[in-house]
């Protein structure tokens, strides 16, 4: 169509020697050669601008897929998909101008449908990739959504489980200081019951007439008492045990 149009002008150059009614009719072709020229170039410059667009979209998609597989936030995510899907809207509407203007142009050479058809195209394709790499993301989140909820629930049920434990093991200290007590106990009552004894053998070694061979069996008897009843723990039979091995020599 171009090509036609320059080759025109020198022809027209030619003519413009005719007479008035013949230059007003030059004039009135070469304006719309002008105009239709305009038209062309306009269109072509569209033409590129949209298969830019589209290379562009295609660029901006396969990248924002290599950072969702090896990490991104949502947030850009979204943002990135957001700038997209308006690059997509821009270039739909460039594409609706440039039918709008083929069809009401005269001269619209059929290489300018088929352009205008391969580039819709072109953009059905990347608007499509597009919806399938959302469908991949929310799929993504979605499960990835499940698993911080398996995670938080399994970390909920380990941490009762530790409490439960930790119970437990309260349970058991406070049993091991029970039984603690309870020998504690034990060991005072039998280091009082050993004493009694070895008082009650001491005083009737001093009261009763023994022999003397006897009285100091009965002295060593009480002795040995006293010296368990210090061995648990009680203090007062150290005195006890000094006087009588003072006595039994």
């Amino acid at each position: 169509m171009i090509k036609r149009i320059v080759f025109a002008l020198p022809v027209i150059g030619m003519l413009w020697s005719c007479g008035t009614k013949e230059k007003e009719q030059l004039r009135a072709q070469v304006d719309s050669l002008r105009t239709e020229l305009q038209m062309s170039q306009q269109t072509a410059a569209t033409l590129e601008e949209v298969g830019s667009l589209i290379d562009s979209i295609d660029a901006s998609r396969q990248l924002l897929r290599t950072d969702v597989v090896e990490g991104t936030s949502y947030k850009d995510y979204k943002s990135r998909l957001s700038a997209i899907n308006r690059h997509i809207r821009d270039t739909e509407a460039k594409i609706a101008e440039l039918e709008k203007s083929v069809k009401t142009s005269k001269n619209a050479s059929a290489g300018y449908n088929a352009t205008i058809k391969r580039l819709k195209n072109d953009l059905e394709v990347s608007t499509q990739q597009i919806a399938s790499l959302q469908q991949e993301v929310e799929k993504m989140r979605s499960e990835n959504q499940q698993l911080a909820m398996t995670v938080s629930q399994r970390d909920s049920t380990l941490t009762e489980r530790e409490g439960v434990i930790k119970m437990r093991e309260q349970d058991v200290a406070n049993l091991e200081n029970k039984v603690v007590e309870i020998n504690a106990q034990a060991n005072k009552t039998q280091a009082d019951m050993y004493y009694a004894q070895a008082a009650a053998l001491e005083t009737a070694a001093s009261r009763t007439k023994f022999a003397p061979k006897k009285k100091k069996e009965t002295q060593r008897e009480a002795l040995e008492l006293y010296k368990l009843s210090l061995s648990l723990g009680k203090t007062e039979a150290q005195t006890k045990i000094d006087e009588l091995e003072k006595v039994i020599g």
